[in-house]
């Protein structure tokens, strides 16, 4: 027999209304045994969980609603639900990498920058360099025109020794320099370059 949704929804929501979250997460709980894919049930469960500090079984949830939306291509609504992990739990380092991705995909070449440059800069600092070189690497895809990552890829190179690697990077900057007749600061690369 098929549950009376809207009955459900109320009786779950009275509950929360009296503080009663866990019995109201045991109501909406039996919508998703009916629907396990109900974006707006498992939304709401997210909150609820959020509600009561359970962070992981929100986020759990919320990255089933992202994952749902980017399969069916709404971006929009994908990227709403991972900023709202982000907000949760700024420590999921998948979703920094989700969202760039998302934010490529919308043309958001800023935004994608940012959430990139957030693995960068973690990986950096705890010493993961392979992992910031995955990421740079992304990065200069991502915008051809811009320095920075090919910056920091050189710096990972001089650091492993890898001065062939380390001198590309350095000929890829300078060429950029050029191209946007920038020719002082190419001449600056390329004397860093030789020095190196």
């Amino acid at each position: 027999m098929a549950i009376d949704r809207p009955q459900v929804i109320a009786s779950a929501e009275k509950l929360v209304s009296r503080g009663k979250i866990e019995a109201a997460i045991k109501e909406y709980r039996k919508l998703l045994a009916e629907n396990p894919n109900d974006a707006s049930t498992l939304n709401r469960l997210g909150d609820l969980y959020a509600r009561i500090d359970r962070i992981d079984e929100a986020v759990k949830l919320f990255s089933q609603i992202a994952d749902r939306y980017t399969d069916d291509g709404f971006f929009v609504k994908a990227i709403a639900i991972y900023k709202k992990i982000i907000k949760l739990d700024p420590t999921r380092l998948a979703v920094y990498e989700r969202l760039a991705e998302l934010y490529h995909k919308q043309g958001l070449i800023p935004e994608a920058r940012t959430q990139y440059q957030v693995l960068v800069d973690y990986y950096l600092k705890h010493g993961k360099i392979d992992s910031a070189e995955t990421v740079l690497r992304k990065m200069t895809a991502l915008d051809s025109g811009d320095p920075t990552p090919h910056v920091k890829l050189a710096e990972i190179f001089r650091d492993r020794g890898e001065h062939d690697k380390e001198l590309h990077e350095f000929r890829l900057l300078a060429e950029m320099m050029l191209r946007h007749k920038r020719i002082d600061e190419a001449a600056q690369v390329y004397a860093k370059a030789i020095a190196a």
